[in-house]
């Protein structure tokens, strides 16, 4: 049994490093709770390969996102919008609908059951991440599963086909 670990992150580049180990640490899923998929953390080349990497590996890979505001994202070419397109079976994006949800107001990043990033404070790129505290990764998948069956999938970011 691993021991369970929590490291504070400060500033910037700590969250970076944080979102980038989780996404390199999924072996099956992961799952974002964002405000608008803060490009500063998730709008990078390995950032993106990685997600990739992981939709691509085999059949039951997921990768689920909850964002808030896409619309400047899907405007702006966000790396994941676009992997999202190419990739619709593997990735989705849907947006919350219920008031609640809609205040939501940190940012998540869920691997497997078995590590979390919580940016408490996205705006100063405050909060911790979380291994192997498989409790505390249990109650908040539980959150975001509630929260991805009460979303819609998101408008703005899906590919026309014409």
């Amino acid at each position: 049994m691993e021991n369970t670990s929590v490291i504070t992150l400060i500033n910037k580049q700590e969250c970076f490093d944080a979102v980038h180990e989780v996404i390199q640490s999924a072996e099956q899923s992961i799952a974002i709770f964002s405000q608008q998929l803060e490009p500063l953390l998730y709008n990078h080349q390995p950032v993106c390969e990685a997600i990739s990497s992981l939709a691509r590996k085999n059949r039951y890979s997921s990768v689920r996102i909850l964002v808030l505001k896409t619309q400047s994202m899907a405007s702006d070419g966000h790396c994941l919008i676009n992997l999202s397109q190419r990739l619709p079976s593997s990735i989705q994006i849907k947006v919350p609908v219920t008031a609640e949800l809609q205040r939501f107001s940190e940012s998540w990043l869920i691997a497997d059951n078995h590590t979390i990033c919580q940016i408490n404070n996205p705006d100063r790129y405050e909060g911790s991440l979380i291994k192997n505290n498989r409790l505390h990764v249990k109650t908040a998948l539980e959150f975001f599963d509630h929260a991805w069956e009460n979303s819609q999938p998101d408008q703005n970011t899906r590919r026309l086909s014409i």
